[in-house]
């Protein structure tokens, strides 16, 4: 195997000509010299390939270089610097073609890479390696700079090593003067040929891309030639999804997309495991493969957000409050919560919320001298709920969103201050049910992080479908406000759609419409007009189920009575 090199002279400045000065007392006049002397062409042979200046904990730094010349080449006195110091590399000889690494730590390297057997491993006093903005110098024994790199981490990724670009055609590999981070699953290609080296045939499937409710498999051609046609398997737990990717240009991609539904639903929050497979065929085959763990929340409501203190007075500090309605222990550390700019905050462990418990989130640890406080744990960074308006999502560690709700100050109480309390939801089991679902907390503390909703109602028995409370209220300040519907139906996976009626069959409000429900479920109806805005009249509506199931045919209808005692507006008239 050959290499070629196709960079440009390098142009030093008073800054980068020497070392340090540590680096000059210890190479003498011949270091002194350096700043007048032109980097080595190609007759020097060695190049600086790689650099992992940010490795994982456990992992030393190390530097990679390729011998690309044609013959052996011995190091004998020769050194690697950094903008600071020096180290001396010991007396070795580099096969043609070869790679060396340079570590101070060969036991650790070897113990954290799998690292090819004719790699020559060199184990230095390696300069530490500047996690911001530093630079890599090789130098033979008369100082001269053989090769060099300036990286500037801003513009890469922490955690995952710098590669130098090139090309490989005919047998022959081309290096670039430009640099990416790499693009191995492992995070590094330390001893082996760079992935973002260019290869005639390379069709890889790529990071999965996660947005709401969906995810993308993206299947590249990130080769020099245009790929014939490919196979590929998807699989998703136990079902196997089969396909064929179309020929594609370099550049190109072929992408599938899954639907969260997909993934399969239960009661509980699942691991999937999600695996694609591209037949064999290409120059790189293991960009040929992609397993990675989904998180599957379960239908409907039973995970959600049931409080949110957005205006905090000077001994309280803002938060956002987690229901378990799962019959299983949920650990959320590791998912986020976002607010409507999309700033996603992280939960951070312990985070383990119990069946039928809450967990209130926040950035403070003031959270726990509140009055009555009661589970609760961090997120990093800080989210800052905006007080008039804002909308917070919670998601899984992958992005798919469990439940997205509105903080709107229109759903306090009109004759309460905003400022010291929070907006709990009425009924944590149901869905958000828009501004009716929510109202001001009544606590004497303001808020009732980690506990029960001083506003929260008990969960009704599920028999068929009803509502409550019977008679309900239109009137917003009413105890009896706002109605609950909820249902018991035989369909396990279904399309919901719910609507209400007057007993003329006009129609006066649609609560779900395409939305994904189970076997019991619940929605809340505000009791307003839905064409008018305003609240109904006082009478007696019928609220209709239809359930069209996700894998077969089945279709179900269920109704029940709605009874409207109270309102701002006069009776129907019959």
């Amino acid at each position: 195997m050959t290499y070629s090199l196709s960079i440009p002279g390098v142009l030093h400045d008073a800054v980068h000509a020497a070392c340090t000065c540590a680096c000059v007392i210890a190479c003498g006049l011949a270091c002194v010299l350096a700043p007048l002397a032109v980097p080595a062409t190609m007759s020097a042979q060695l190049l600086i390939t790689e650099v992992h200046p940010t490795p994982a904990s456990g992992e030393p730094e190390w530097v990679e270089c390729v011998n690309t010349g044609g013959r052996p080449l011995r190091l004998v006195s020769w050194m690697i610097c950094d903008s600071r110091t020096y180290a001396s590399i010991a007396d070795v000889t580099i096969p043609a073609g070869g790679f060396a690494v340079l570590t101070p730590d060969a036991e650790a390297l070897a113990e954290t890479r799998s690292i090819p057997a004719d790699v020559v491993v060199i184990e230095c006093q390696l300069p530490s390696l500047n996690n911001t903005v530093d630079r890599v110098e090789l130098r033979s024994s008369d100082s001269s700079i053989v090769d060099s790199v300036t990286y500037d981490m801003r513009r890469h990724v922490r955690g995952r090593s710098i590669e130098r670009c090139g090309e490989w055609v005919d047998g022959t590999v081309t290096y670039r003067s430009s640099w990416s981070a790499s693009q191995r699953r492992d995070s590094a290609s330390c001893g082996t040929l760079n992935s973002c080296v260019l290869l005639p045939q390379d069709v890889r499937v790529m990071p999965l891309q996660v947005l709401d409710s969906s995810i993308t498999v993206s299947m590249r051609n990130a080769g020099l030639l245009t790929s014939a046609a490919r196979r590929f398997v998807i699989e998703i737990g136990a079902d196997h999804r089969r396909g064929e990717i179309p020929p594609l240009e370099p550049g190109r991609s072929s992408e599938i997309t899954i639907d969260h539904l997909d993934l399969g639903r239960a009661d509980t929050v699942r691991t999937i495991v999600l695996r694609v497979t591209i037949n064999a065929g290409d120059d790189r085959p293991e960009n040929d493969t992609l397993e990675v763990s989904i998180t599957a929340a379960p239908l409907g409501p039973g995970i959600t957000i049931t409080e949110m203190m957005a205006e905090p007075d000077d001994h309280q500090t803002e938060y956002v409050e987690i229901w378990n309605g799962t019959p299983r222990p949920l650990d959320v550390a590791g998912w986020t919560l976002e607010d409507a700019s999309g700033r996603r905050c992280v939960i951070l462990p312990p985070a383990l919320i119990l069946p039928s418990a809450y967990m209130a989130v926040s950035v403070d640890t003031a959270l726990r001298h509140m009055q009555g406080v009661g589970y609760w744990t961090l997120m990093r960074p800080a989210m800052n709920i905006n007080a008039t308006s804002d909308a917070v999502t919670l998601r899984t560690p992958e992005g798919l969103v469990v439940e997205r709700v509105t903080y709107d100050d229109d759903a306090h109480v009109a004759i309460l201050t905003t400022r010291g309390r929070s907006l709990e939801r009425r009924a944590p089991w149901t869905s958000s049910g828009g501004l009716a679902a929510w109202t001001t907390c009544v606590h004497p503390s303001g808020g009732t992080p980690g506990g029960p909703n001083s506003v929260g109602l008990p969960p009704p028995v599920i028999v068929g479908m009803r509502s409550w409370p019977d008679p309900c209220s239109a009137v917003m300040s009413s105890a009896f406000y706002p109605c609950v519907i909820t249902w018991e139906q035989p369909i396990e996976q279904g399309i919901g759609r719910m609507r209400i009626f007057r007993l003329d069959g006009i129609q006066v409000a649609e609560l779900l419409n395409g939305e994904v429900i189970g076997r019991t479920g619940s929605a809340v109806w505000d009791m307003r007009d839905a064409t008018t805005g305003a609240a109904v009249s006082v009478g007696t509506y019928v609220a209709v189920l239809e359930c069209t199931a996700l894998s077969t045919t089945d279709h179900h209808v269920e109704r029940c009575l709605v009874n409207v005692g109270q309102s701002d507006l006069p009776p129907m008239k019959r």
